[in-house]
């Protein structure tokens, strides 16, 4: 039984060994990356087919969705990002050079700056065109609409440039260009001939930089005082280019040359503004001002006296300073502070700088310099105090400002607080009330 049953095994061995071997010899072994896929023919018989390569995608689901994924990050990087309007236009502010050429350089009416036009049209036409030709960000937009209003300029839908509507005049081939311009000009220039109405470029140049521009609650940043002065020189400077008004050619050379002082002196007054009144006579008003008293804390409570430490702790923080380090500041200058008071305030003066005494520039940046202030109101009423060199580098001879002065009994004056400091080409506005004076 055990020998009939091991002859079996040998016999199906050697049916399956020529078997295989038969195969191979009717087929053969395909390469590694050769994929043998076997068709039927009609008699049965299998035929062998190559695929060179497997395909990259398999057409499944999660293939096909991958596929539509692929197709349509395709279809989104072909979409190029559209431009805006004023992606190409210079920044309004840039210097224009005399062959200036402006991108938008059609004219919506003929002869726009033509003299024999009306002064009032062509400075409306101009400042739409610069307006059209120029890239304004929020904060310049904000300056160049305040110089205009300041002006006399008012900002709305205009009617200069043509009919509200093309149907006034159905024959006329031009009504839908003027309907157009006046759908775009925003400003609105009154007309010289009106009763009242004066154009002087100069004056107004000179009254809102050194005065009206100071005072606005809107532009308060260096930044802004510095690009205000460029901004408004470019507009007159196209002014000038486009020859818009010929009859005031030399007043708008005046105003410009103005405003040339103005890009020097502005960002000077912001940073003398943000310096004053400076750590010494900071130290003198507390030293000898209303901060100086002793305080009576017999009568106070454990609230009012923690109120009071919260007082004290305050002035700290504010001068930077505690009682004896504000007695070594005020010695910098007056050797025996102990025995000097205070004897007369005069506050919120109109003054401006007489004379500021010459020192080295190898002083230290907290090195006092000795600066006479004259009373503008008061005719030969002189005020002489310290600053640190930090304040008077920028500080220039004919600035002018609203300071309040104090007088110790040794003769000496301190500084108590400034505000509005203005350029040396400072000009009153007179369209200013009392009331709106704020100091």
């Amino acid at each position: 039984m055990g020998d009939s049953s091991k002859e079996q095994r040998e016999q199906i061995m050697q049916l399956t060994y020529f078997s295989s071997e038969d195969y191979l010899n009717r087929t053969h072994i395909a390469d590694d990356d050769v994929e043998i896929i076997h068709t039927e023919t009609f008699d049965g018989e299998q035929k062998e087919q190559e695929i060179e390569t497997l395909p990259a995608q398999l057409s499944t689901p999660v293939g096909l969705k991958q596929m539509e994924k692929t197709d349509a990050d395709k279809e989104k990087k072909k979409k190029k990002k559209k431009k805006a309007k004023t992606a190409n236009l210079p920044e309004a502010g840039t210097e224009i050079p005399d062959d200036y050429v402006e991108k938008h350089s059609e004219d919506v009416i003929e002869d726009p700056f033509d003299p024999e036009k009306p002064l009032s049209q062509r400075v409306e036409y101009a400042i739409w065109k610069y307006r059209k030709n120029h890239r304004f960000s929020e904060e310049k937009k904000a300056m160049f609409d305040n110089y205009l209003k300041f002006g006399g300029i008012n900002t709305g839908p205009n009617m200069f440039l043509g009919r509200a509507t093309g149907a006034d005049a159905p024959d006329d081939p031009d009504a839908e260009i003027d309907f157009e311009a006046a759908k775009t000009a925003i400003d609105t220039v009154p007309d010289e001939l009106e009763e009242g109405v004066e154009v002087n470029f100069s004056e107004v140049a000179q009254v809102y930089f050194s005065n009206t521009f100071i005072r606005e609650s809107r532009f308060i940043s260096l930044q802004d005082f510095t690009d205000a002065p460029v901004l408004i020189d470019s507009f007159l400077r196209y002014l000038e280019i486009r020859n818009v008004c010929p009859e005031y050619k030399e007043d708008i050379a005046k105003a410009r040359s103005i405003i040339a002082e103005a890009k020097i002196q502005l960002p000077k007054c912001k940073r003398v503004s943000g310096y004053l009144p400076g750590s010494y006579n900071k130290a003198c008003a507390v030293f000898f001002g209303d901060l100086q008293a002793e305080m009576d804390t017999s009568w106070m409570t454990e609230s009012t006296m923690k109120i009071q430490k919260q007082f004290v702790d305050f002035v700290v923080e504010t001068i930077g300073t505690n009682s004896d380090d504000t007695k070594k500041i005020v010695q910098a200058h007056i050797k025996d502070p102990d025995n000097v008071h205070l004897v007369e305030t005069k506050e919120w003066v109109f003054s401006r700088v007489a004379d500021i005494a010459s020192y080295s520039e190898s002083l230290g940046q907290e090195d006092l310099v000795n600066v006479t202030f004259e009373n503008i109101d008061v005719p030969n009423e002189t005020y002489d105090i310290f600053l640190e060199k930090k304040i008077v580098d920028f500080l220039m001879v004919g600035m002018v400002a609203r300071a309040t002065f104090c007088k110790l009994s040794n003769g000496d004056w301190y500084l108590e607080g400034a505000t509005r400091i203005m350029p040396t080409f400072f000009m009153e506005d007179d369209c200013l009330q009392e009331e709106d004076y704020d100091f």
